[in-house]
């Protein structure tokens, strides 16, 4: 039994970074070929960096979250009672939707549009058709991912007189609770906060940034998102 479920999880890990790879070519495709188009930049800009050493980095980990979280989904499948097969390729799908956010908003600070929308209505057809939740709670998760993050921004300007997070935070959230329902959003807040929390006293320790130093909370929320995931769909 322990030797099926390694070879699952190197099967998984191998196949994710497989998709990984995918997933750099389709972040290099935004920046090269949509960025502009999308009216992400003015025409006189240059467009994000994709050979330079902290875009290498990024796609890196980008290729290492991938493979980390097919090994995750195929364990699932291998434990016992666990992920039917059936569910594979909506968790792949989820994964691969927030890594690429999460990649892109890592190295410029933005979400767009073109991929938070789409990954909301996608997450709202799927619970249509019988997703991981009922469509009820889809929609009050997209609502209440959208409303609870402006609400906190709102409040945090009104004390600080400084913006904490950014309107595509709000539309990321909003559907990361399309798809996992609206009681699922606490527990990938907590996470993205911890994890940002975690990154901000790393880079001061290390001098990079100070502590209260604006950072990309989009990452934290697919952190979040997918941990979440992998725990209700078990």
């Amino acid at each position: 039994m322990l030797t099926e479920i390694l070879a699952w999880l190197a099967l998984g890990a191998v196949v994710g970074f497989g998709a990984g790879v995918l997933l750099v070519w389709v972040v290099r495709q935004v920046f090269s070929r949509f960025w502009l188009i999308w009216g992400l930049m003015d025409p006189a800009d240059d467009p994000p960096a994709i050979h330079h050493s902290k875009a290498w980095w990024l796609d890196s980990r980008l290729r290492v979250s991938s493979a980390m979280c097919g090994s995750a989904i195929a364990g699932l499948v291998a434990y016992p009672n666990g992920l039917g097969l059936e569910l594979v390729w909506s968790c792949s799908l989820f994964c691969g939707l927030v890594l690429i956010q999460a990649r892109i908003d890592a190295q410029t600070g933005m979400l767009p549009d073109r991929l938070t929308l789409p990954t909301l209505w996608i997450g709202l057809l799927f619970s249509l058709f019988g997703g991981w939740v009922s469509l009820e709670h889809s929609v009050a998760g997209a609502a209440a991912g959208y409303i609870v993050m402006w609400v906190l921004a709102a409040v945090f300007r009104c004390v600080t007189g400084r913006e904490a997070i950014g309107r595509g935070d709000f539309k990321l959230s909003a559907a990361i609770g399309a798809w996992l329902g609206i009681w699922t959003l606490p527990k990938v807040w907590l996470a993205a906060s911890l994890w940002l929390c975690l990154i901000a006293a790393w880079d001061h320790v290390r001098g990079r940034q100070k502590f209260r130093a604006p950072r990309p909370f989009g990452p934290g929320l697919a952190l979040g998102g997918i941990l979440a995931m992998l725990l209700q769909v078990n």
